[in-house]
């Protein structure tokens, strides 16, 4: 009896774990065919949107309906602890209120919220900050240009209508095709020069102000103009790095005391710091200490570089004289012979402790003026054409622009100072003995007592 009771609880159990793991069986199998169709329908829902065809109606299926519920129901009825995946079961976009009606969500808010309140609301998108600097930055990078154009178009005519026709020759339209020449930007150039050389002119001339307490001695700068001279011609410098040197030298013996045992160092480290400014090919700074004669050595040059950079507050940036220079000789066709010794004689000026403080452009016309009367261009001597490209100087009606012609005159003819290595320096003929010829002339006009009927008409 105890047998056939324990037989059949065994067949019981079996039984019953025999329907369990059916039942097991069919949930795994249920879940697997419900994950197998959601894939399925997955996939059917991702090409309907690549294909632009997609359509909530198609979202949820009948079959998708029936997997879900027999899903539900089988995870009810069974009890075992195997985890089958769960299917969530999504209302369809038919279904959703908001998918019903077909309008912008903006709008069904703005509805529901007017239901709801009662207040009439009003989605309005506030203007950006940040997008209307940005288009604010277009529009001054694309109009403004054009616009500030159009104006200077109609400045320039009206100028044009208002002004009477000019009196000399414009000479810069001829180089208008050679880019070198940026004529386009003569005007502009030329009056930043003009501005310019009122601030790197020495504070006063330290030569003829016995009262300053930088008084030099005439004759001492001159023996360092001299030298300064027979050096640059010595390293082949160009006539720029001379002028610059110079200015440099004055313009610090202007505001400081120096020594008469550091003058040579004074004037060699001028030249130094010219010729990098100036040149292309820099001579040594050995040959700066040799030519000295032991006077100065290389730490020395570069200790009093420094010094006077410093004292200078390192503007170096002068309008050359040879700048205005060419600048006239545009007027006068670049007459070869009429620039040749304007040359001289604007080196002359240079060198001459009488012209310390005048501006290189006044410097540059004496020296124009003076060299077409020598040459004997009188036709016309000074006419509208040269006022304009001298930067308006009127030989003619100037007072204290003829003065200093005067003065030029008379120095060449009876030096105050001794220039020998300038002198010597045209009499070669690789500058044409020009000397001679200015010599002449200048002594002819002093002897003659004749230097008031050089502005004459």
């Amino acid at each position: 009896m105890g047998s056939n009771n324990n037989s059949g609880n065994t067949n019981i159990v079996k039984r019953t774990g025999g329907e369990n793991m059916e039942n097991t069986v069919t949930a795994a199998n249920t879940s697997t065919n419900t994950s197998t169709s959601d894939l399925k329908e997955k996939s059917r829902i991702s090409m309907l949107k690549r294909s632009n065809t997609f359509n909530p109606d198609n979202f949820v299926t009948p079959q998708s309906q029936q997997n879900v519920s027999s899903n539900v129901n089988t995870n009810a009825n069974s009890n075992t602890n195997l985890s089958t995946p769960m299917v969530r079961s999504r209302r369809a976009l038919t279904e959703v209120p908001v998918n019903q009606q077909k309008q912008p969500l903006e709008k069904q808010h703005h509805q529901l919220v007017h239901q709801q309140t009662g207040i009439n609301t009003k989605i309005r998108r506030e203007p950006s900050e940040v997008a209307s600097l940005t288009s604010t930055k277009k529009r001054s990078i694309y109009k403004d240009e054009e616009e500030q154009e159009a104006a200077e178009e109609s400045k320039s005519v009206k100028k044009v209508k208002s002004s009477s026709p000019r009196k000399w020759r414009d000479l810069d339209s001829d180089e208008k095709t050679d880019i070198c020449m940026v004529t386009e930007y003569t005007d502009e150039i030329f009056d930043h020069l003009y501005k310019r050389e009122l601030e790197t002119l020495p504070t006063h001339n330290y030569l003829e102000d016995l009262d300053s307490p930088y008084h030099l001695r005439p004759s001492m700068r001159a023996i360092l103009v001299d030298w300064l001279v027979e050096v640059h011609e010595k390293f082949q410098c160009y006539p720029e790095t001379l002028f610059l040197t110079i200015n440099i030298m004055d313009r610090f013996l202007a505001k400081n005391k120096v020594t008469l045992s550091k003058l040579q160092l004074l004037a060699v480290t001028s030249l130094f710091i010219a010729a990098k400014f100036e040149e292309v090919t820099l001579p040594k700074l050995s040959d700066y200490a040799y030519i000295t004669d032991g006077a100065a050595s290389k730490h020395d040059i570069k200790s009093a570089e420094m010094f006077m950079l410093t004292s200078l507050s390192f503007d170096i940036a002068w309008p050359n004289p040879m700048n205005f220079l060419r600048r006239i000789s545009k007027a006068d066709s670049y007459d070869f012979q009429t620039r040749s010794i304007g040359k001289f004689l604007l080196e002359y000026t240079m060198c001459c402790h009488k012209f310390i403080n005048i501006k290189p452009s006044v410097m540059s016309a004496m020296s124009m003026f003076v060299a077409r009367k020598i040459s004997q261009r009188n036709n016309p001597i000074w006419d509208e054409t040269f006022k304009h490209y001298s930067g308006d100087i009127d030989v003619l009606n100037d007072q204290s622009f003829q003065i200093l012609c005067k003065e030029l005159i008379n120095e060449i003819a009876s030096p105050q100072t001794r220039l020998d290595s300038l002198i010597l320096k045209f009499k070669k003929p690789k500058y044409g003995a020009i000397y001679y010829k200015v010599y002449d002339w200048c002594k002819n006009q002093t002897e003659n007592d004749s230097l008031d009927s050089l502005f004459s008409v």
